[in-house]
């Protein structure tokens, strides 16, 4: 399977009743929810954003379009009882992939990693990367929060294609977690770039631990 995505892991455990037990305890609990853009399938073309000038320096949405067997859905079973669907969005800056946190409770955390290349146009540059996270009904306070990263600092020259994986980390907070039906948390995955560039996007995995 491309990009590193494996199912859960079994260690341990005593006889085939056992084990079976224990795996299906485990991906009841734990797993991945990874979307795959072209680039690991036939062709291998990933998604592209262009930063304009008008972009610089601002938190943009971005394009990613998920191949057709690049959809791999294997959330802990609370969150595929809550939402049939992972995610919503046509995959565009206009619309881009909001990924729902239902299902899951304060007890939860989760890993994310994007897989991803820039081209700067212009020498010693940055880029920067985040999950923006929208709270469910009735919080305070109720806007928006991010967690960000400098995931690339480009020193060895523009019209270089620098290679990335951020991976940011969360807990499911009083904010994010299930409200409801209907009503939880979300996030979605955000650039920034300090110069114009090419950005292409290979894979975007939650790691999640119900």
């Amino acid at each position: 399977m491309p990009y590193g995505i494996t199912g859960s892991a079994l260690v341990g455990g005593g006889g085939v009743g056992g084990a079976t037990d224990m795996l299906a305890i485990t991906d009841s609990v734990q797993g991945y929810y990874g979307l795959l853009t072209n680039f690991y399938f036939v062709g291998g073309v990933p998604t592209v954003t262009e930063i304009a000038t008008e972009d610089i320096d601002q938190w943009l949405d971005i394009n990613f379009d998920i191949d057709a067997l690049g959809t791999f859905d294997h959330r802990p079973a609370a969150m595929k009882s809550a939402q049939a669907a992972g995610h919503t969005g046509a995959g565009t800056q206009a619309d881009p992939i909001v990924f729902s946190l239902e299902g899951l409770t304060q007890s939860g955390n989760a890993n994310f990693r994007a897989s991803l290349t820039f081209e700067p146009d212009v020498d010693e540059s940055q880029l920067e990367t985040r999950l923006l996270f929208n709270r469910h009904s009735g919080t305070t306070p109720s806007e928006d929060f991010e967690i960000a990263d400098v995931s690339l600092l480009m020193s060895q020259g523009a019209d270089i294609e620098y290679d990335s994986e951020p991976m940011l980390t969360f807990f499911v907070g009083d904010t994010i977690d299930t409200n409801g039906a209907g009503d939880a948390g979300k996030c979605r995955f955000q650039v920034r770039s300090s110069v114009e560039g090419t950005l292409r996007m290979r894979a975007l995995t939650w790691y999640i631990q119900s």
